[in-house]
Protein backbone atom coordinates (compact mmCIF):
# COMPACT_ATOMS: atom_id res chain seq x y z
CA UNK A 1 0.00 0.00 0.00
CA UNK A 2 1.49 2.98 -1.53
CA UNK A 3 0.14 6.90 -1.22
CA UNK A 4 3.00 9.61 -1.91
CA UNK A 5 3.66 13.01 -0.82
CA UNK A 6 6.55 15.71 -1.49
CA UNK A 7 6.83 19.02 -1.70
CA UNK A 8 7.84 19.02 -4.91
CA UNK A 9 4.83 17.29 -6.48
CA UNK A 10 3.23 19.12 -9.46
CA UNK A 11 -0.44 18.62 -10.02
CA UNK A 12 -1.04 17.47 -14.06
CA UNK A 13 -4.67 17.67 -13.94
CA UNK A 14 -6.67 18.91 -11.06
CA UNK A 15 -9.67 16.67 -10.85
CA UNK A 16 -13.52 17.65 -10.71
CA UNK A 17 -15.88 17.35 -7.93
CA UNK A 18 -14.16 17.55 -3.97
CA UNK A 19 -11.88 19.75 -3.26
CA UNK A 20 -8.36 18.84 -1.53
CA UNK A 21 -7.16 19.67 1.01
CA UNK A 22 -6.83 19.40 5.35
CA UNK A 23 -5.18 19.64 9.04
CA UNK A 24 -2.96 18.82 11.25
CA UNK A 25 -4.05 17.16 14.62
CA UNK A 26 -2.66 15.35 17.62
CA UNK A 27 -5.00 12.15 18.63
CA UNK A 28 -3.39 9.69 21.57
CA UNK A 29 -2.05 6.64 20.51
CA UNK A 30 -4.47 3.67 19.48
CA UNK A 31 -4.37 0.06 19.91
CA UNK A 32 -4.90 -2.45 17.30
CA UNK A 33 -4.13 -6.16 17.55
CA UNK A 34 -4.46 -8.31 14.47
CA UNK A 35 -5.48 -11.76 14.34
CA UNK A 36 -5.76 -13.86 10.94
CA UNK A 37 -5.84 -11.59 8.50
CA UNK A 38 -6.48 -12.86 4.64
CA UNK A 39 -4.13 -15.50 3.83
CA UNK A 40 -1.31 -15.06 6.36
CA UNK A 41 -1.38 -14.26 10.16
CA UNK A 42 -0.43 -11.24 11.14
CA UNK A 43 1.90 -10.53 14.11
CA UNK A 44 0.10 -8.32 16.66
CA UNK A 45 0.63 -4.72 16.31
CA UNK A 46 -0.31 -0.99 17.91
CA UNK A 47 -0.51 1.44 15.84
CA UNK A 48 0.99 4.87 17.54
CA UNK A 49 2.31 8.10 16.86
CA UNK A 50 5.58 9.14 14.89
CA UNK A 51 8.48 10.44 15.76
CA UNK A 52 11.51 12.29 14.66
CA UNK A 53 13.72 9.14 16.19
CA UNK A 54 11.56 7.23 13.87
CA UNK A 55 13.15 8.72 10.52
CA UNK A 56 15.81 6.16 10.02
CA UNK A 57 13.19 2.85 10.27
CA UNK A 58 10.47 4.53 8.51
CA UNK A 59 12.90 5.53 5.98
CA UNK A 60 13.99 2.10 5.72
CA UNK A 61 10.55 0.85 5.59
CA UNK A 62 10.02 2.74 2.58
CA UNK A 63 13.02 1.94 0.77
CA UNK A 64 11.75 -2.02 0.71
CA UNK A 65 7.89 -0.92 0.32
CA UNK A 66 8.40 0.92 -2.65
CA UNK A 67 11.39 -0.41 -3.86
CA UNK A 68 9.70 -3.84 -4.05
CA UNK A 69 5.96 -3.27 -4.35
CA UNK A 70 6.00 -0.43 -7.19
CA UNK A 71 7.78 -2.76 -9.72
CA UNK A 72 3.83 -4.48 -10.30
CA UNK A 73 3.18 -1.23 -12.19
CA UNK A 74 6.53 0.93 -12.96
CA UNK A 75 9.24 0.18 -15.33
CA UNK A 76 12.64 -0.12 -13.82
CA UNK A 77 13.75 3.12 -15.58
CA UNK A 78 10.72 4.87 -13.75
CA UNK A 79 11.92 3.84 -10.33
CA UNK A 80 15.79 4.22 -10.66
CA UNK A 81 14.71 7.79 -11.62
CA UNK A 82 12.00 8.34 -9.00
CA UNK A 83 13.16 5.92 -6.06
CA UNK A 84 16.01 8.48 -4.69
CA UNK A 85 13.68 11.38 -4.42
CA UNK A 86 10.61 9.06 -2.49
CA UNK A 87 13.18 7.66 0.68
CA UNK A 88 13.16 10.68 3.19
CA UNK A 89 10.22 11.19 5.34
CA UNK A 90 9.98 15.27 5.90
CA UNK A 91 10.58 16.64 10.00
CA UNK A 92 7.44 18.02 9.45
CA UNK A 93 5.03 15.22 8.68
CA UNK A 94 6.79 13.34 11.90
CA UNK A 95 6.16 16.26 13.73
CA UNK A 96 2.87 16.98 12.97
CA UNK A 97 0.96 14.66 15.13
CA UNK A 98 -1.39 12.78 12.22
CA UNK A 99 1.28 10.39 10.77
CA UNK A 100 1.51 6.77 12.81
CA UNK A 101 3.34 3.63 12.88
CA UNK A 102 2.78 0.04 13.23
CA UNK A 103 5.21 -1.35 15.13
CA UNK A 104 5.46 -4.66 16.48
CA UNK A 105 5.82 -5.73 20.33
CA UNK A 106 9.38 -6.25 19.08
CA UNK A 107 9.33 -2.84 18.19
CA UNK A 108 10.03 -3.16 14.44
CA UNK A 109 8.17 -0.66 12.38
CA UNK A 110 5.97 -2.26 9.73
CA UNK A 111 3.66 0.45 8.14
CA UNK A 112 3.80 3.99 8.31
CA UNK A 113 1.21 6.82 7.12
CA UNK A 114 -1.02 9.79 8.04
CA UNK A 115 -2.37 12.87 7.03
CA UNK A 116 -2.37 16.53 7.05
CA UNK A 117 -4.43 19.60 6.14
CA UNK A 118 -1.57 20.78 3.75
CA UNK A 119 -1.88 19.71 0.54
CA UNK A 120 1.04 17.56 -0.99
CA UNK A 121 1.62 20.41 -3.80
CA UNK A 122 2.23 22.68 -0.62
CA UNK A 123 -1.44 24.58 0.11
CA UNK A 124 -3.69 24.73 2.86
CA UNK A 125 -7.45 24.43 2.27
CA UNK A 126 -10.56 24.03 4.08
CA UNK A 127 -10.41 22.75 7.34
CA UNK A 128 -13.06 20.05 6.43
CA UNK A 129 -10.55 18.52 3.80
CA UNK A 130 -8.31 16.23 4.68
CA UNK A 131 -4.61 14.86 2.44
CA UNK A 132 -3.42 11.37 2.98
CA UNK A 133 0.39 11.04 3.26
CA UNK A 134 2.95 8.52 2.34
CA UNK A 135 1.10 5.28 3.51
CA UNK A 136 2.94 2.29 3.11
CA UNK A 137 3.37 -1.44 4.37
CA UNK A 138 6.48 -3.85 4.76
CA UNK A 139 6.31 -6.34 1.82
CA UNK A 140 7.08 -9.05 4.64
CA UNK A 141 3.58 -7.54 6.09
CA UNK A 142 1.58 -7.37 3.37
CA UNK A 143 -2.23 -8.47 2.72
CA UNK A 144 -2.47 -9.53 6.56
CA UNK A 145 -4.74 -6.55 7.18
CA UNK A 146 -2.33 -4.01 8.45
CA UNK A 147 -2.81 -1.79 6.11
CA UNK A 148 -6.79 -1.62 6.54
CA UNK A 149 -6.15 -1.13 10.29
CA UNK A 150 -3.28 1.79 9.79
CA UNK A 151 -6.18 3.64 7.30
CA UNK A 152 -8.91 2.95 9.39
CA UNK A 153 -6.55 4.53 12.55
CA UNK A 154 -6.01 7.74 9.94
CA UNK A 155 -9.86 8.40 8.70
CA UNK A 156 -10.65 8.31 12.42
CA UNK A 157 -8.44 10.35 13.17
CA UNK A 158 -9.38 12.74 10.98
CA UNK A 159 -12.80 12.73 11.31
CA UNK A 160 -12.36 13.56 15.00
CA UNK A 161 -10.80 17.09 13.92
CA UNK A 162 -14.00 17.82 11.79
CA UNK A 163 -12.34 16.36 8.29
CA UNK A 164 -15.44 15.11 5.85
CA UNK A 165 -13.83 14.39 3.21
CA UNK A 166 -10.21 12.52 2.82
CA UNK A 167 -8.26 13.10 -0.53
CA UNK A 168 -5.06 11.33 -1.56
CA UNK A 169 -2.66 11.01 -4.23
CA UNK A 170 -2.51 7.08 -5.10
CA UNK A 171 0.34 5.24 -6.64
CA UNK A 172 -0.66 2.99 -9.59
CA UNK A 173 -0.03 0.23 -7.46
CA UNK A 174 -2.55 1.38 -4.61
CA UNK A 175 -5.51 2.14 -6.37
CA UNK A 176 -6.98 -0.71 -5.46
CA UNK A 177 -6.44 -0.47 -2.32
CA UNK A 178 -8.08 2.75 -1.63
CA UNK A 179 -10.97 1.75 -3.70
CA UNK A 180 -11.99 -0.98 -1.64
CA UNK A 181 -11.67 1.58 0.90
CA UNK A 182 -14.02 4.04 -0.12
CA UNK A 183 -12.21 5.95 -2.26
CA UNK A 184 -13.42 6.98 -5.96
CA UNK A 185 -11.03 8.37 -8.62
CA UNK A 186 -11.38 11.25 -9.98
CA UNK A 187 -7.99 12.82 -12.58
CA UNK A 188 -4.53 11.58 -12.97
CA UNK A 189 -1.95 13.79 -11.67
CA UNK A 190 2.03 13.28 -12.53
CA UNK A 191 3.91 13.23 -9.25
CA UNK A 192 6.80 15.81 -10.10
CA UNK A 193 9.46 14.44 -7.94
CA UNK A 194 12.10 16.56 -9.29
CA UNK A 195 13.34 18.07 -12.51
CA UNK A 196 12.41 15.56 -15.97
CA UNK A 197 11.40 13.10 -13.25
CA UNK A 198 8.01 11.88 -12.67
CA UNK A 199 5.74 9.26 -11.44
CA UNK A 200 2.06 8.61 -12.17
CA UNK A 201 -0.41 8.40 -9.64
CA UNK A 202 -4.11 9.12 -9.39
CA UNK A 203 -6.25 11.49 -7.19
CA UNK A 204 -8.83 9.86 -5.29
CA UNK A 205 -11.25 10.84 -2.24
CA UNK A 206 -13.85 9.52 -0.01
CA UNK A 207 -15.97 11.09 2.82
CA UNK A 208 -16.01 10.43 5.85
Amino acid sequence: MLEFDDSYFRERERPDGVPCSSMPSSLSEALAVMGAQETRKSVPFTVRAAMPADTAEIDALFRASYGQLLKQHYSTNVLNAALPALLHTSPRLLNSGTFFVAETGGGEIIAAGGWTQATPFGGVGPREIGHMRRVAVHPDHTRRGVGSVLLGHILDNARLTGVTTMCCLSTLTALAFYEAHGFKASGDVDLALKPGVHLPAVQMARAL
